[in-house]
């Protein structure tokens, strides 16, 4: 593996792991703000029953109430993370009831009214917007209302209390408006990495079959052409229609060698690119992936068989476990280079392992340099896939195989 792989993967795994850290703070962000509706109301309450302003029954029921009231309000802000476009209605009327209920319990106070602030600065998020037109204008105009109904009355206290929440609730919405981006913007960017992901698979795709097209596209149409000559000439020129048969063999031969060429080249796998790729698509899939020992000094055979180790092992951790974490390691020991891929999702218990296509097929391409394959799950959970290639001299000049051996291999 070159040098220059090794800070792509530590930026890939940086870049997860905020992502990750993202979704986490807007969900403790507004799990806090569901938190802090209770702890208002309880607040006030104690408050109130110390100084003899509310019976104890009315506070405890004011407590009871912001419980629902706290989880309605979540329950907004889960259909809001959920789609953009997906209101959840129930919730939205039930949490304005309760809110409604808690504020005749506990009267005009600074810390309800302030509780009321932390409602409309979700509710403003997720409802019709002509609708919370008609809220917040209500909500602004009702604590004056039961203001008028007061004996005593003391207009620059209540505009002081009024000023409050007034003033919280703005910021407040700010802050959870903050949030919902942070929320959108780690949802895009983890939708643009599986794009990424899949427009790769897609290019390679391509690539493959435009190769095919152009090394076959010349050589089958001069095969049809004189094929169709040969058979013209059959009866009135036999010996010139074999000589255009024979010319159509050595046609066919120069197309099929040069198929091998091609899929030789596509086999001889890049072990950078294919450990940058393992990395993508399984830290797409959910699974945390972890590279040690990269640079061993490998030949160039050793990369390829290297690569096609790692990429078959993320094949089977796609589709066969359910895996958080995959560490993969390479080393170099005294006369063997070792390559093992290990996951902690694998099903069925330890010593029991059915070899399908693929793992069937791998242990022939690692058998082919000289090495072993084996696969298992492992005692206490996981599943370990292990290679172990013979070793050769770190400092070794790497040459290439040659090209029948090559086409040998190919043809196998």
């Amino acid at each position: 593996m070159t040098d220059r792989s090794a800070p792509t993967a530590g930026v890939d795994d940086r870049v997860v792991r905020r992502l990750t850290l993202a979704r986490w703070i807007v969900v403790g962000s507004f799990g806090f703000l569901a938190l802090m509706v209770p702890a208002f109301v309880a607040v006030t309450a104690i408050s109130s029953v110390q100084n003899g302003h509310r019976p104890i029954e009315v506070a405890v029921l004011a407590v009871v109430l912001s419980l629902p009231l706290g989880w309605q309000l979540l329950r907004m802000v889960q259909h809001r993370l959920g789609s953009r476009k997906t209101r959840s209605s129930f919730a939205f009327w039930s949490s304005l009831g309760l809110l409604a209920a808690v504020a005749v319990c506990l009267d005009l106070e600074v810390l309800t009214l302030m509780a009321v602030g932390l409602w409309w600065s979700v509710a403003v998020l997720v409802a019709d917007r002509r609708l919370m037109i008609v809220v917040s204008a209500v909500l602004l105009v009702l604590p004056w209302v039961r203001f008028a109904t007061f004996e005593e009355r003391d207009p620059w206290l209540m505009l002081v209390i009024w000023t409050i929440p007034v003033v919280w609730a703005p910021i407040m919405l700010a802050a959870n408006h903050a949030v919902l981006l942070l929320w959108d913007v780690a949802n895009e960017a983890h939708a643009a990495r599986e794009a990424q992901a899949r427009l790769a698979v897609s290019e390679e795709r391509l690539r493959f079959a435009r190769d095919l097209h152009d090394l076959l596209g010349h050589s089958l149409s001069g095969v049809a052409v004189k094929s169709e000559l040969a058979a013209r000439l059959a009866q009135r020129d036999p010996d010139r229609a074999a000589a255009e048969m024979v010319q159509v063999q050595q046609l066919a031969r120069e197309a099929l060698r040069e198929v091998r060429a091609a899929v030789s080249g596509y086999r001889d796998v890049d072990l950078a690119a294919e450990l940058a790729s393992v990395r993508a698509v399984l830290q797409a899939g959910g699974t945390r992936c972890t590279l040690t020992g990269a640079d061993v000094g490998l030949t160039p055979e050793q990369r390829t068989t290297v690569a096609w180790v790692c990429r078959e092992g993320a094949t089977n951790v796609l589709r066969h476990s359910s895996a958080r974490r995959c560490d993969l390691s390479l080393a170099r020991e005294e006369r063997a280079v070792v390559v093992e891929m290990f996951n902690d999702g694998a099903r069925g218990s330890a010593g029991q392992v059915q070899y399908g296509n693929g793992l069937t097929g791998l242990t022939e391409r690692v058998a082919a340099v000289g090495g072993t394959l084996s696969a298992r799950p492992v005692t206490g959970g996981g599943f370990l896939l292990r290679a172990v290639l013979p070793a050769e001299p770190a400092g070794a000049p790497e040459a290439r195989p040659a090209a029948g051996t090559e086409r040998k291999d190919v043809a196998a």
